[in-house]
């Protein structure tokens, strides 16, 4: 982990090489997926630094691991369902020691709550940023470790895709109904629209500014349903009194997982958090509240396939997506809330940030 050398700071960021990730379940789920679709396990595993033969539930991997994992399972599995199926797969292991609090959530806002708080063994890869619309909620979502790799554009939306299956799947079990949820994708309609509608619903619109989910706000505070029956954990493979976990039917042994990481917050969540919260300050500052050099920030941020400025204004675009195509807020309410003292020079970032102007914005 990152060395704090400043008092001040509270939360230390996550990066992209630090091995927070559990990789028990995501790497049984991937290779239950996988091989049946053609690849074979060597070539999957290839150059990820896991090894099958010593994978444990202690076993804690880094984000550019998982990355790699999911790079090879993309470049090596056929069928255009493959992130679906991984993420369908993920939601239905979530009876297990480590998310135990979950099952004694009273509705969905306490469960989400526990979810974000052990977020490096459930989304890790993705984070959700939640805005409130009149009477629903919707989470924009994140690259939380910076996905892309050069040469593999098209990484991101299969990881994004991947957990938002899992999410499906596990509210799913969680509230024991199909939720009223809709998705947005910041890209073209696929040709495999089908998958979007079998693995997430039928509430999908593609071409939108921002990759979202949206839920009406009684969704979040209704009873929840949820409790495991130890005849149910049985059946689908945990015995709480037992020391074994059971996949497939088989038994193997079980180890009590270790605590996660405290912080919430990756590298890049962090900078674009107070990139909006301090917009003044500038890259020189940031590293100084990280106690790094500039330099060490910048080769940081490389490594996660971005730049201070790239990544603050990815934040910035956003804000005024937020603000203005969702939200509705007029000019001068986004302009006060951007941190922006006169509107042409508010009118002018929006255009250069998004492509469109504030009205333009307003009416999508």
């Amino acid at each position: 982990m990152i060395a704090n050398s400043t008092p001040a700071l509270t939360i230390v960021p996550v990066t992209k090489s630090d091995k927070v990730i559990p990789a028990y379940h995501l790497v049984n789920a991937v290779l239950d997926v996988a091989i049946p679709r053609g690849a074979s396990k060597d070539k999957i595993l290839r150059g990820t630094g896991i090894f099958d033969d010593s994978l444990t539930v202690n076993t804690r991997i880094s984000a550019k691991q998982c990355i790699a994992l999911l790079s090879n399972v993309r470049g090596q599995c056929k069928g255009n369902d493959v992130s679906f199926l991984i993420g369908k797969s993920l939601g239905g292991v979530w009876l297990r020691a480590d998310l135990a609090d979950i099952k004694h959530s009273q509705n969905l806002e306490q469960a989400i709550e526990t979810l974000i708080a052990i977020r490096w063994g459930s989304i890790p890869l993705v984070s959700f940023k939640r805005f409130t619309l009149q009477d629903k909620y919707i989470w924009v979502l994140q690259d939380t470790m910076g996905c892309e790799k050069k040469g593999n554009q098209k990484l991101w939306p299969f990881i994004a895709q991947l957990y938002l299956s899992m999410l499906v799947a596990l509210l799913k079990q969680w509230t024991g109904t199909r939720l009223p949820l809709r998705f947005t994708m910041d890209s073209d309609r696929p040709r495999n629209v089908q998958d979007f509608e079998t693995y997430l619903g039928l509430r999908v619109t593609f071409n939108a500014p921002l990759m979202s989910i949206t839920l009406p706000k009684s969704c979040m505070v209704s009873p929840f349903p949820f409790a495991i029956e130890k005849s149910t954990c049985v059946e689908r493979g945990y015995d709480e009194n037992a020391n074994h976990k059971c996949e497939g039917g088989k038994s193997a042994e079980y180890q009590q997982p270790q605590t996660q990481s405290p912080s919430h917050l990756s590298l890049l969540d962090y900078i674009r958090s107070l990139t909006l919260q301090e917009p003044q300050k500038g890259l020189a500052d940031l590293a100084e509240s990280l106690g790094y050099s500039t330099a060490t920030l910048k080769r940081k941020l490389s490594d996660h396939h971005y730049t201070y400025r790239g990544l603050s204004e990815e934040a910035r675009r956003q804000q005024a997506i937020v603000l203005l195509a969702l939200k509705k807020l007029n000019n001068e309410q986004s302009a006060s809330q951007m941190a922006f003292s006169d509107l042409p020079n508010f009118r002018r970032a929006v255009k250069r940030l998004t492509g469109l102007t504030p009205s333009e914005l307003r009416a999508r």
